[in-house]
């Protein structure tokens, strides 16, 4: 029977102590990978609460830095510029250029480490004595917004447990990017959104066309935002904002892709895919129907006050004229008179000609009636063969002896049968405001009984002759 022998007590002694020191390492070693993986999960927690990107890389390099012991951190955008540091002096952002060689992290190698040597150092970044660098590539939806640089100016490596934490953390930061965009887009939609809807509501309460019109082209130029806008119609712009250069136009049609009630013209337009062109694409569907809803009121507000047939303003339209211009009288205004004209004889031909005619001389009065009065006053016809001025300043006795020479003439009907030769008359009676106080309904009476009292006047020299 063999025996072992035992072990001397040094050596006994000497590996109880190595034992324990490497227990201890472990332990240490444990403890540290507690306390960083603690850090760890406290990042992306904070991360997670993040929305802005700016916020976001501000909030990681100071992290970052802390968790991998490095001396630097920073974040460079895609082109190159860096957007968030910590570590770094007051050398200004634009004189710092991005870490450039081989070894540069990328879609097959995202995170990569080395000492110095193996990158291409700036000045700036040379000038803090770095020995050891590592960088980790940023990915959202196959696209990078950058890199994240760490430095250490120890001689202490970055190993690949450093490594691997570190693509763990720029997974986290670029998922947080991702997010902030996210956010960001989502605020920005729904920012137009209630841009557009305060657009729409004011728009949809206006009647008049040019106002329309011009409503849209000043939002457009504010809201999307471009550098000009006219909305045209015929050609013609009928509404403006903005430059009105336009070298680079975009024009979009307003009702319909024919663009049936007219075109936006637009200079700086946002490119096509952004927000600022839905949003511009939405306003001008807006604009269209604001258009053509403007347009259907005025329409229906030309149908309301004016004759059908002459074109001239109906009798409602006169009045409301009278009542304002009556109003500024009554103020200090201008002198104001009232011409009442009626033919003398438009029964004859309506009855011996027949209603046409009655309709083609009512026509050609109409024209005289402009021509005669010109800027001197507003002509309308309040029915059947009686037309009235309204005169504000001016020799308004001088325009009613024009009237009545226009009205004296001889008139030639385009008769279905051949050219018809009539000759009727008028009759143009003047009524005038007295200053202070007057009205409106005792003026146009006072303008009848003048051109009654002319008619009768007329009749009797015509009896005598």
């Amino acid at each position: 029977m063999h025996t072992i022998p035992a072990a001397p007590a040094e050596e006994l002694s000497g590996e109880l102590v190595r034992l324990r020191a490497a227990l201890v390492e472990e332990r240490v070693a444990s403890v540290r990978a507690l306390a960083r993986a603690t850090r760890l999960s406290q990042l992306v927690n904070a991360l997670g609460q993040v929305v802005e990107v700016a916020e976001v890389f501000d909030r990681a390099v100071c992290e970052v830095a802390e968790l991998f012991g490095a001396d630097i951190a920073a974040v460079f955008n895609g082109d190159g510029r860096l957007v968030a540091s910590w570590g770094l002096g007051d050398t200004p952002d634009a004189n710092r250029t991005p870490v450039r060689g081989a070894r540069l992290p990328s879609t097959e190698s995202p995170v990569v480490a080395g000492p110095v040597a193996d990158f291409e150092v700036p000045g700036w970044l040379a000038a803090y004595q770095p020995r050891h660098l590592t960088c980790g590539l940023l990915t959202v939806r196959d696209e990078s917004p950058g890199h994240l640089l760490l430095a250490r100016r120890a001689d202490i490596a970055f190993d690949n447990a450093d490594l691997q934490e570190l693509a763990a953390v720029v997974s986290r930061i670029s998922l947080a990017v991702d997010n902030g965009r996210l956010h960001r887009r989502t605020q920005e939609q729904l920012r137009r959104s209630q841009q557009l809807h305060e657009v729409t509501a004011d728009l949809a309460r206006i009647e008049d066309v040019g106002e329309a019109a011009q409503r849209l082209a000043e939002a457009v130029v504010t809201h999307v935002p471009v550098t000009g806008a006219a909305v045209h119609q015929g050609g013609t712009p009928v509404g403006r904002a903005g430059t009105t250069v336009y070298l680079d136009r975009l024009v979009l049609g307003l009702g319909g892709d024919a663009g049936s009630f007219g075109t936006l013209v637009i200079a700086g337009a946002p490119a096509a895919g952004t927000l600022g062109r839905t949003f511009l694409e939405h306003l001008a569907e807006v604009g269209g129907l604001a258009l053509e809803k403007a347009l259907l009121f005025q329409q229906m507000r030309e149908q309301a006050e004016t004759d059908a047939l002459t074109g001239l303003p109906n009798r409602s339209l006169f009045l409301q004229r009278l009542t304002t211009a009556v109003h500024r009288r009554r103020s200090g205004g201008r002198a104001l008179s009232v011409l009442f004209a009626d033919l003398d004889g438009f029964k004859s031909v309506n009855d011996t000609h027949g209603h046409e005619a009655g309709d083609l001389l009512l026509t050609q009065v109409a024209g005289r009636l402009l021509g005669a009065v010109g800027d001197a006053g507003t002509c309308a016809r309040l029915g059947g063969d009686e037309f009235v001025v309204l005169c504000e300043g001016g020799d308004a006795q001088a325009v009613a002896d024009r009237v009545r020479e226009v009205l004296d003439e001889p008139f030639v009907l385009d008769m279905p049968d051949g050219p018809l030769r009539v000759r009727v008359g008028g009759s143009v009676g003047v009524g005038t405001a007295a200053p202070g106080e007057c009205d409106a309904d005792v003026l146009l009476r006072d303008a009848d009984a003048a051109m009654y009292t002319t008619k009768q006047a007329r009749k009797a020299a015509a009896a005598i002759v």
